[in-house]
């Protein structure tokens, strides 16, 4: 008979590594020298991954009745009820719901002096930014993050930057690679230059009236939008800084949360505090979709605009993804199952659209679905605590997960084929 228990000096070794993994190096350290346990010292998470395997083998029994609707939502209210019956997936091919669950594991992580907020990948998947409640962002090499040595020479925080004086809302690169803009609550867009090294303050600025809340650069690099405290788009044009401002009818009714360009640029989208989401023609800038009341009337948090154009990811307030339908305005999917009541917390689509990623406000796990049955396959731990914001590689399975417990870490999938 195979013996399966585990040695008193495995669990050492496990504990230490996942306190390093924690970022408690120093006392991973205290014990390892009180225990005279062999360790490399180097992170782990198999600790927890063996928790997780646990605790989802108890509650297996309780699983299979579990309904991830939320209850709060109501069809008959708002007549949002969705239409997955002809949902054929955002590939528009059939929808394949057993899809092996992917199994992330941690690479890496960085740490900031304050929260972390945000985070975003180059278009090419070679680098990666994030953006701290303490006004600092900092510029990684995913190929360092990916393939980490621990050599002091290998380290993946290229550089650290330093020009924003309140806290970091969000990033976007600039198509090239080359420049990196950010935005902040103390009234300000910021644009790094990435090529020149050693520099740690932006080059050109953008100074508005209110908090700017997002920002997304066309995919043509000409153009950068902004989402502020106002309800009104800012479009700026990149090379000469001119602004223009699309004050029409069609605005929203408060804050603007999150803004986005589709992948050609051909639209753009917008969510609002004020509980609904637009649609814009990038061209003209009139909008062209109206989603009043999207999440129940609760505030929205986070808005994606698919690959292929026709579909429409969304975040609210009443603890509920959604997913819609860009030409009807119908809603054909939704997730549920974690909390967001509070926080404006931003999601993520896989590089392949296959899963959408979310943090929860009840526990400190990333939430995992498969995009296309709407069923919740996964809960990624490892932060202390609440996750703010999912960013995924877009060309890749990496994603890296940005928490109030100031660390951001770089996960990747471990074999698995999507």
């Amino acid at each position: 008979m195979q013996d399966n228990t585990t040695s008193e000096d495995e669990v050492l070794t496990l504990i230490i590594g996942q306190l390093v993994a924690y970022g408690y190096a120093s006392v991973a350290q205290t014990v390892a020298d009180a225990t005279g346990a062999t360790t490399d010292m180097m992170p782990s998470t198999k600790l927890a991954d063996l928790i997780q395997t646990a605790k989802e083998r108890m509650d297996v029994d309780e699983s299979d009745d579990v309904d991830y609707q939320d209850k709060d939502y109501d069809p008959s209210e708002d007549s949002l009820e969705p239409e997955s019956a002809g949902f054929t997936g955002l590939d528009g091919k059939s929808a394949n719901y057993n899809k092996p669950v992917p199994e992330y594991v941690q690479l890496y992580y960085t740490q900031h002096k304050g929260p972390c907020q945000t985070a975003i990948f180059s278009t090419d998947g070679r680098f990666a930014a994030t953006g701290s409640h303490d006004s600092s962002l900092k510029l990684l090499d995913v190929s360092k993050m990916k393939n980490r040595t621990g050599e002091a020479s290998d380290k993946p925080v290229i550089r650290t930057l330093y020009d924003h004086t309140a806290p970091v809302n969000d990033l976007s690169f600039h198509p090239n690679g080359l420049v990196l803009a950010s935005c902040s609550d103390d009234q300000s867009i910021k644009l790094f230059d990435l090529s020149k090294t050693g520099v740690k303050r932006a080059f050109r600025y953008l100074q508005d009236a209110q908090p700017v809340n997002s920002i997304s650069f066309h995919p043509s690099g000409d153009f950068l939008l902004a989402g502020t405290h106002d309800a009104a788009v800012r479009i700026y044009d990149v090379k000469t800084l001119q602004c223009f401002t699309n004050s029409t009818a069609d605005i929203h009714r408060g804050p603007i949360t999150q803004i986005r360009y589709s992948h050609t640029g051909k639209l753009f989208a917008t969510s609002s505090a004020d509980g609904s989401v637009r649609i814009w023609d990038s061209v003209s800038s009139q909008c062209i979709k109206q989603l009043e009341g999207a999440h129940g009337g609760a505030a929205v948090s986070s808005v994606r605009i698919t690959k292929n154009e026709k579909f429409l990811l969304t975040a609210g307030l009443d603890s509920s993804l959604r997913l819609w339908d860009i030409s009807s305005g119908k809603l054909i999917m939704q997730y549920t199952g974690h909390e967001q009541r509070v926080e404006m917390l931003q999601p993520a689509l896989t590089y392949n659209e296959a899963y959408v990623l979310m943090g929860d406000e009840a526990s400190m796990d990333v939430f995992c679905w498969n995009t296309q049955s709407g069923e919740l396959v996964k809960k990624i731990p490892g932060h202390n605590n609440v996750v703010r914001c999912v960013a995924a590689s877009p060309v890749d399975n990496g994603i890296l997960t940005c928490s109030d417990d100031y660390r951001a870490r770089y996960f990747d999938v471990s074999k698995m084929a999507f």
